[in-house]
């Protein structure tokens, strides 16, 4: 079951795309010969891009579903090795069927929701959720500094996409960006946006 209607490879095609535009983009930034620093402004760019580049790779040679990118699926009663598996397969997807419609048994008609990745039931309407909420988040960057906005987007994002354990998720919400700002700030003597926090 595919929650989008398009294929690993399609999805991998456009994102390799934009991270060769990415990269092109980052080689072309300007180098700080000023003084001597150990990191260049387009040296973060230039990894996220290759890096984007090798998970579009990985996301191109990924086995999709039965049937996705042109793959043959054998018919139920094709003879051999490959109908039996069919049909076993056929069979286990009845039983699934069944338990869903099961689990389902309080719900209007016992119909299964749509597979989606949070709570809106339209893919696309939900990629563009997310990406109103990384336009926010690339707004409120300057004003509420690293440290608050990014623990805001992650916690965000996180109980959006289901996860409910608060308490781990504001540790791992306020850590994760507490650790990147100091070791960006205190090694690497990247001066990242403060906000309202005194530091």
């Amino acid at each position: 079951m595919t929650p989008f209607g398009f294929s690993n490879r399609a999805a991998a095609l456009v994102v390799g795309l934009f991270a060769v535009g990415y990269l092109v983009l980052a080689f072309r930034m300007p180098e700080f010969t000023a003084v001597e620093v150990p990191v260049q402004p387009s040296t973060l760019p230039r990894w996220l891009g290759v890096v984007l580049l090798l998970l579009a790779g990985l996301l191109f040679f990924q086995r999709g579903e039965p049937g996705e990118d042109g793959e043959q699926v054998p018919a139920a009663g094709a003879s051999g090795t490959a109908g039996a598996e069919a049909a076993e397969g056929a069979e286990g997807r009845a039983d699934a069927a069944e338990i869903a419609e099961g689990a389902q048994a309080g719900t209007a008609g016992g119909a299964v929701p749509a597979a989606s990745l949070g709570r809106i039931p339209d893919a696309r309407l939900e990629l563009a959720a997310f990406a109103a909420s990384i336009a926010a988040y690339i707004l409120l960057f300057e004003p509420l500094g690293f440290l608050i906005s990014s623990a805001a987007y992650v916690f965000g994002a996180s109980w959006y996409l289901g996860y409910r354990r608060h308490w781990a998720n504001a540790l791992v919400s306020v850590g994760v960006p507490a650790s990147l700002y100091f070791t960006m700030s205190e090694f690497l003597d990247v001066a990242l946006p403060t906000g309202p926090l005194p530091f």
